[in-house]
């Protein structure tokens, strides 16, 4: 039985790319009209007076010489001196290859728009997409490209000339043929900037037992991609918690998370066989998560167990509104950066405005919501400006608290009482490029309060210069 990979993470990348306009000229070979063609096929077996090919097509005088003057003129035929007309080797080379027929060469000037990216200048097509750089992970064209993008992109089409063919990007040629000849590239003018954006998955191989990214093909497989990507990668990975991680299921009394790593590292095997069997998992121990938050199998999983308590709570009497939170990790820089983080920002905010039904509190907010989003320092500027912009569907719901060593790898969804999901983001930069998530889903009242206690205990502390690890709201208060 083939055994599928297990998805860990997902990421968008987005690399720099130009939109071109490209004057090129094409040289077409194609076949003539009837007459000609036959007019030609005839004189290559054997040269013939004028009369005979009258004859033999039945033509006018008039007609035979608007048949013959064109070849005449640009060198495909000859009249001998004993009068007959012959094909010239101009002529003989239309038949190259041993065609039955004769082939011409026709050129076509065009004029159309192309896309490369700055990078690897591999032709992504003629349309620029609206991508943009937010929650992803942003790569970099090389200092001297931007100023010579456009001899480069030239260069670029001149090469992949076959492939942009069949890719069906030239048009007006069907893709099976072979392709057009390219005589010339007049000239090219940089139209707009953008960006290509890339799903990347991350997966644990069920064979191998490696961490890797999902093999695909065009850009993610060229080698300039990879080495930048893995640069990138290593600067925003951060560095080896294992003990964090180890110290955080001790504290939160979560014994399972024992089956694949301890602290002689992570068994990837056992992770591997966990994962594969999370709907076996016995139902006294919960839920167990494994790969991040923003995979959509989880996501569904825990908006499922969410939504379940949101509409408990709306028929229950409260005499204020209950916590509702979510807490980053900041063990790395990679949390949110994928498309389904700005979905999964809106779907939070939306449980936030839930209202009570029925008794006195009809039409009340039942949720006291908030975002919690790690930062350096209470003037972290760079990192609060990032989190408006990753977390914007919730914006006014976002509050800074100074990070924590020993929160770091946590990431959190908890309910007052009534349900945690919790999820460890394990790095082991000899291992894996990214991340490795895993957790657990619990409706358990202890292991809820464990959280919950874990998380107020570490935001009641102060930090250096005697002044509180949670900051408050990220938005000022409304004037």
């Amino acid at each position: 039985m083939e055994l599928n990979p297990v998805v860990l993470f997902e990421l968008d990348v987005v690399v720099p790319a130009q939109q071109f306009r490209i004057e090129y000229t094409l040289v077409d070979k194609g076949g003539l009209p009837v007459v000609p063609e036959f007019l030609l096929r005839l004189l290559k077996i054997s040269a013939l007076l004028p009369a005979e090919i009258g004859n033999y097509f039945g033509f006018t005088a008039q007609e035979l010489s608007f048949a013959i003057t064109p070849f005449l003129q640009t060198g495909e035929l000859k009249t001998r001196p004993d009068g007959r007309i012959e094909l010239t080797d101009k002529g003989r080379s239309l038949f190259a290859g041993n065609h039955e027929s004769p082939i011409v060469k026709r050129k076509e000037e065009r004029e159309q728009m192309f896309v490369f990216d700055l990078l690897t200048f591999t032709c992504l097509g003629k349309s620029l997409g609206d991508a943009d750089s937010k929650r992803c992970l942003e790569l970099q064209a090389p200092s001297d490209t931007l100023s010579e993008s456009g001899t480069k992109a030239v260069g670029a089409f001149m090469r992949q000339i076959y492939d942009i063919h069949r890719a069906g990007h030239l048009g007006g040629q069907s893709q099976d043929a072979g392709p057009p000849e390219l005589y010339k590239v007049a000239g090219v003018q940089k139209v707009r900037d953008g960006w290509e954006k890339i799903e990347e998955r991350v997966s644990l191989d069920a064979d191998s037992r490696l961490v890797r990214f999902v093999a695909k093909e065009g850009l993610r497989e060229n080698e300039i991609y990879m080495r930048q990507r893995t640069e990138q990668l290593s600067r925003m990975l951060g560095r080896e918690n294992l003990d964090q991680v180890l110290q955080l299921a001790d504290i939160l009394g979560d014994s399972d998370a024992y089956d694949f790593v301890s602290s002689n590292g992570l068994d990837l095997s056992a992770l591997y066989y966990s994962a594969s069997a999370v709907a076996q998992v016995r139902e006294s121990s919960g839920l167990r998560l494994f790969g991040s938050l923003q995979l959509q199998q989880n996501w569904d999983r825990v908006f499922s167990v969410l939504r379940k308590h949101q509409k408990a709570v709306q028929s229950e009497s409260h005499a204020a509104p209950i916590s509702l939170s979510w807490m980053a990790p900041a063990s790395h820089e990679l949390w949110g950066r994928s498309a389904r983080h700005e979905q999964m920002c809106s779907a939070f905010s939306d449980l936030s405005k839930t209202k009570s039904k029925g008794g006195a509190n009809d039409g009340k907010l039942v949720f006291d919501a908030k975002m919690l989003i790690p930062v350096s320092a209470s003037d972290d500027w760079p990192a609060i400006k990032r989190a408006k912009a990753d977390c914007n569907k919730a914006r006014l719901l976002l509050c800074g608290f100074v990070e924590s060593e020993q929160l770091a790898p946590l990431e959190a969804i908890v309910i007052h009482g009534k349900c945690a999901v919790v999820v460890y983001h394990l790095i082991l930069p000899a291992l894996s490029p990214v991340p490795i998530p895993f957790g657990f889903i619990s409706e358990d009242p202890a292991k809820i309060l464990n959280v919950e206690n874990l998380i107020n205990r570490t935001m009641g502390e102060y930090v250096t210069g005697n002044t509180p690890r949670f900051l408050g709201s990220f938005e000022p208060p409304a004037t």
